[in-house]
Formats: C-alpha cells, sequence, structure tokens
C-alpha cells in the first residue's frame, strides 16, 4: 500500500467518445491517489472496477458514485490501518494481500464507529464482494475469498452473483436513535387519519406559501416535485419551453405536462460532476393539479423569472444568483433554508410545538415532495403500477405499461375532486393556522385564469 502522505479519493470526470456518428463528452468517476500536501491527483489503476463493472452497464453515473464512495473509505481504512504499523497488516503490501478478514474489519468498523444500519451494511457487503471477485478475475489477489453463487430476483429476472459470508458482528438496530426518514408531509399523528388527503394539502400549501416569501426561487420547483413527483434533478433540468399547459389555458389550470428531459449538455457544461443533476428515465410527466401550483407558475414567470436580469441560458427555467442554471447543490441548500425557516415558524407558533418536534426530530430534504406525490395518487386510488408510471419509474415497453401510461394519465382528472380545496371543511383536529387570505387570492387567481 501507499505511504503516509496519499489516501484514496474518488474523482468526476469526462471524457470524448464515439457513440453512432457523435462524439459525446461522457461523465464517469475515477478513484484517485491524493497528495496530502500538494493536494494532487493521481489516477489509481483500480479505476477499472468501476468502468468494467458500472459505467457501461448500470445505466445511472450515480450507481459508479456510490461504488466508489464506498470502496474508497475501504481502501482509506486499510491504508490508515497499514500506516499506523498495527501487526494484523504488516503484511499489506498492496491490493494483492487483500483477505476476506481485512472487509470483515471495515465492516466491523463500520458498526462501531459509523453505527451503519443493515441495510447499509448489506449494501457495502455486496459491493466489496464484487470488488474482491473483481480483483480475482484480475488474477491481483494471492489468497482466494471463499465466494458462494447465490441467485438474485429483480423484478422477474433472476441471475446469479457471487457472495462472501462475513462473519462480522452486525448492527443491533434496537440500540440506534437515528431519526427516522420522511416520506410524506402528513405528519405521523394524522397518518391514520381518514382526512389525511385534505390534511397533506393543508401542510403541503403551507410549506408552499413559506416557499414562496422565503426562498421564491425554488418554490415552483418544490411545488413541481410535490404535485409532479419530479426528483431534484429533474427540476433543474427543467426549461421554460418544457412547460406545457393544457386545453389552451395559461399556467397550467387545465392541466401540465412536463418535458422531463436530461439537459446536462446544454445548460451545465461547467460542471464535471453530474452526478446530482442526471435525469434517469426522460418522460412527459402529467401533474396533479392544484390552485397553488398555478399560482406559483404564474408568480415564477412573472416575478422570479423577471428578477434575472442576465440569465447566462435564457430558455432556463431556475437560476442560481449568478445567473446560471440553478445546480442540484445549490436547490439543496435553498431547500436547507426553507425547511429551517419553516421548523423556526413551527417553534415560534403558538399551538404547533407538537408538529415542530414531528418536522425536526425526523430526516427530510426536498426529495419528501415526491414522497407527497406518491401518496397522494395511492390516495386518490391509483394502483401501484399506474403510479410507478406517474413517478416516472423504470418499466418495461409493453403493450400493457402503454396502456398504463394512458390510463393513468387520464385517471388524473378522477383524482382532482379528492384534491379539490372546496374539501378543506372536511378537515377536523388540525392545530394550526391557515392563511385564507392568501388562498383566496391563489383560488381568485385560478377562477379568473378559467373565464379567459
Amino acid at each position: 500500500m501507499e505511504n503516509g502522505n496519499h489516501r484514496f479519493v474518488w474523482k468526476a470526470i469526462k471524457y470524448y467518445r464515439k457513440q453512432g456518428g457523435d462524439i459525446v463528452n461522457t461523465p464517469s468517476f475515477i478513484i484517485g491517489l491524493e497528495n496530502k500536501t500538494t493536494k494532487g491527483v493521481i489516477p489509481h489503476p483500480i479505476s477499472h472496477f468501476l468502468f468494467k463493472n458500472y459505467h457501461r452497464n448500470s445505466g445511472s453515473i450515480n450507481t459508479e458514485l456510490t461504488v466508489a464512495q464506498i470502496i474508497v473509505p475501504f481502501l482509506n481504512f486499510i491504508l490508515d490501518k497499514v500506516n499506523q504499523g498495527l501487526t494484523e497488516y504488516t503484511e499489506v503490501q498492496g491490493l494483492a494481500d487483500l483477505r476476506e478478514k481485512h472487509a470483515n474489519a471495515y465492516l466491523q468498523y463500520c458498526v462501531d464507529e459509523k453505527s451503519n444500519k443493515n441495510k447499509t451494511l448489506e449494501m457495502k457487503e455486496n459491493f466489496l464482494a464484487k470488488f474482491y471477485k473483481y480483483l480475482w478475475d484480475e488474477k491481483v489477489l494471492k489468497h482466494k475469498p471463499k465466494f458462494k453463487l447465490v441467485s438474485v430476483r429483480t423484478g422477474k429476472e433472476v441471475r446469479k452473483v457471487y457472495k462472501i459470508d462475513f462473519t462480522y458482528k452486525k448492527t443491533d438496530e434496537t440500540l440506534l436513535r437515528e431519526r427516522v426518514k420522511r416520506k410524506d408531509i402528513v405528519p405521523q399523528d394524522h397518518e391514520s387519519n381518514e382526512n389525511r388527503t385534505f390534511i397533506r394539502l393543508q401542510y403541503i400549501r403551507e410549506i408552499l406559501y413559506v416557499a414562496k416569501h422565503e426562498t421564491p426561487d425554488i418554490a415552483f420547483g418544490l411545488a413541481l416535485q410535490i404535485f409532479g413527483g419530479l426528483r431534484k434533478g429533474e427540476v433543474v433540468n427543467m426549461t421554460r419551453t418544457a412547460l406545457k399547459s393544457q386545453n389552451g389555458q395559461k399556467y397550467g389550470v387545465e392541466g401540465l405536462v412536463l418535458l422531463v428531459r436530461d439537459r446536462q449538455n446544454e445548460l451545465f457544461t461547467r460542471f464535471s460532476d453530474v452526478s446530482t443533476i442526471q435525469v434517469k428515465n426522460p418522460r412527459d410527466q402529467s401533474c396533479l393539479i392544484d390552485p397553488i401550483l398555478n399560482y406559483l407558475y404564474k408568480h415564477h414567470v412573472e416575478t422570479v423569472l423577471k428578477k434575472i436580469k442576465k440569465p447566462i441560458h435564457p430558455n432556463a427555467l431556475f437560476y442560481d444568483t449568478e445567473g446560471s442554471p440553478m445546480s442540484a447543490d445549490t436547490y439543496d441548500k435553498r431547500f436547507l433554508k426553507l425547511k429551517n425557516t419553516y421548523l423556526g415558524m413551527l417553534l415560534g407558533t403558538p399551538g404547533r410545538y407538537q408538529d415542530y418536534l414531528d418536522f425536526s426530530q425526523t430526516k427530510w430534504r426536498s426529495h419528501i415532495g415526491r414522497g407527497a406525490f406518491t401518496n397522494m395518487c395511492l390516495d386518490a386510488g391509483f394502483n401501484e403500477k399506474q403510479t410507478a408510471v406517474l413517478r416516472g419509474d423504470r418499466s418495461t415497453q409493453s403493450m400493457e405499461s402503454y396502456f398504463d401510461i394512458i390510463t393513468a394519465t387520464y385517471n388524473i382528472r378522477k383524482a382532482l375532486s379528492l384534491l379539490s380545496p372546496d374539501e378543506l371543511d372536511n378537515i377536523t383536529g388540525l392545530n394550526m393556522p391557515f392563511n385564507h387570505k392568501m388562498w383566496k387570492d391563489v383560488q381568485e387567481f385560478g377562477k379568473g385564469l378559467r373565464q379567459k
């Protein structure tokens, strides 16, 4: 292994390759050795593991990144132990000397020091097993690990994979105090409420109201996540011409279809690391309709975008303070500001302390909008397959799937009665103020557009 002045790192790169008759600038990841003093990075041959196993096969740059983020800490763990001169690592002079016990020691460290949950540990086991199998196939390892061939089912596909029976002591999850990850905006004490559909809308509108005033540059983006199920990378890839209002109405009052496409080469040529701004599944995405979505659409076009004096890309939909198309990292930072502002509002509002605890003691980021969209679809009566299509998840290309797309998109109309603001009177047991004046403005705005 290398000396104490180096550490392993992962690094985003782009390279040119021929695809058909075109030359495309292709994003990828490498593993390198960084000089701790100079910060210079030298590509390491082990990068071939990422290229061979994931770069062309995964279909997602994020898979490469995930693997790199697991393998690099493992290699640094071994490197640290070697540099400390520990007896059990004296035989490790390079990758050839790695054995199963070293992976076991790392996984035990992940339990004892990092408090990894068993789901995370299982993922690390899988990638480490593939890493060891790669090293053995490439004739790098001196000692053959004890592989076992197991069948793994993914959907309808069954494939054979090599695994290793690691012997470390896994996490006792009853001892973990990790915060629960939120998958919906509905507070926990209302999850079983028969009126949770309307309760969810109440909280959605409240958060979007706060966003309009505190982070207006992403308020409409968050609305697209909530009512269209978009991922943050899909939001920042949106352009102004990608919004298609239906039935001749402005601002999506009678329906809004989003042309979700990967526009990295159009909007984000300044970045080499595009893992957070990738569109996994290009599609035409239908939105659930709610007056607050239309209201924020109009506000974004007529107020937010007009404040961008010199946009670097005039067709972008979301911008940073420099006038460049907004990156996913900037979007995250703006959402964090919104989240902290919302928590502060809950904490400072009489009667909302329980809400504050519910939202502050759970983990949630902008992806919660996609979770809210999923639950609205399910509560509106869509089946799981239709909901998956509406979410933009990958599905088979059969006629049955095509039929489901048509049916699910058509049936959005049926869901609108469940999302009607007129049903707000049915909400009971909510201890929260409602901004009637602002909601009246939203309703009047919608009625005005329909009359044109």
